[in-house]
């Protein structure tokens, strides 16, 4: 399998944590490409790019860019921004998977982002009414989604470890913490809509896993939404299916063959069914060239 295949399988079948890490990257990529450009010609793409995709926290921008409160989720301003932002993501959001499931990542990252940006718009309003243009309006970064992330993880199983290089073994709730303090005393001096945004997915991480505990699932609502706009696109099949009781004679021969064909299915079936299971065990670099190949031609076949 070559490079672009391994990467169609990974963001099929990666599960959400792999797929928001890899349309990060994209994306990501794209801006830089697209600031290359702005370089040869002098232009200002990129510029335009941000303003028109970025989140805004007034009300003025927020109804002119309604969009930007998805968008601006996958646009980082560097590669340090980027990178942290994944590495936590990853981190965090494998420990959710590991104790709650994967259904559980994309509610906390996006709920958490559209949580911080419409907490933001009053705090911007209230900020800047007593220090005029101390809060940009225009803000970009996964950060609120991950910090949601991070605090719902550290909420949900707060002495799990994790080993940091030259530190050792952290327990997450300490990590969380001090990400919270961070944010908190860096307001006053650079980027304060930001880390307010950060503040706001914690804050609905740790309502998440709480709410989760005491029987309210946050994630049926999402998926309820999310499903309804995904069926409003999909194709809808001309064919009517109609069934008729009749007879059907088959001669031995025909009997052995569907015989064959049924027991290659359940085999192809089980051989499917072991890769996956070895996938969720492990990840899908740990499947043989072999077993990689049998997943693509499984997927040609879909």
């Amino acid at each position: 399998m070559n490079i672009w295949q391994d990467i169609k399988w990974q963001f099929k079948y990666g599960g959400p944590l792999i797929s928001l890490i890899m349309i990060n990257i994209a994306v990501f990529i794209f801006c830089g490409l697209l600031g290359f450009v702005d370089w040869i010609l002098k232009s200002n793409f990129l510029d335009n790019f941000y303003k028109i995709f970025s989140t805004y926290s007034s009300i003025h921008g927020f109804l002119y860019h309604p969009w930007g409160i998805l968008t601006g989720m996958f646009l980082h301003s560097g590669f340090m921004h980027i990178l942290y932002n994944m590495l936590f993501l990853y981190w965090f959001g494998t420990i959710i998977q590991d104790y709650i499931g994967k259904s559980k990542i994309l509610p906390i990252f996006f709920l958490g982002g559209f949580f911080s940006s419409i907490i933001s718009i009053p705090f911007f309003y209230l900020i800047n009414h007593f220090y005029p243009n101390f809060i940009p309006d225009q803000g970009i970064g996964a950060s609120a989604g991950v910090m949601s992330i991070v605090l719902a993880a550290a909420t949900l199983v707060p002495n799990v470890e994790i080993s940091f290089l030259l530190v050792g073994r952290v327990q997450i709730k300490w990590i969380a913490l001090v990400y919270i303090l961070l944010d908190i005393i860096s307001i006053p001096n650079n980027n304060a809509g930001g880390h307010i945004a950060h503040l706001g997915g914690a804050l609905f991480g740790f309502i998440f896993i709480k709410q989760l505990q005491n029987g309210m699932d946050f994630s049926k609502p999402f998926y309820a939404v999310t499903d309804f706009f995904s069926n409003l696109f999909k194709k809808k099949s001309k064919l009517k299916v109609e069934f008729k009781k009749e007879y059907v004679y088959t001669s031995e021969k025909t009997t052995k063959t569907n015989t064959a064909q049924q027991k290659e299915t359940a085999s192809k079936q089980e051989k499917l069914d072991a890769i996956l299971d070895k996938i969720n065990r492990s990840s899908y670099e740990s499947l043989s060239k072999e077993e990689k190949e049998f997943l693509f031609k499984i997927s040609q076949e879909d």
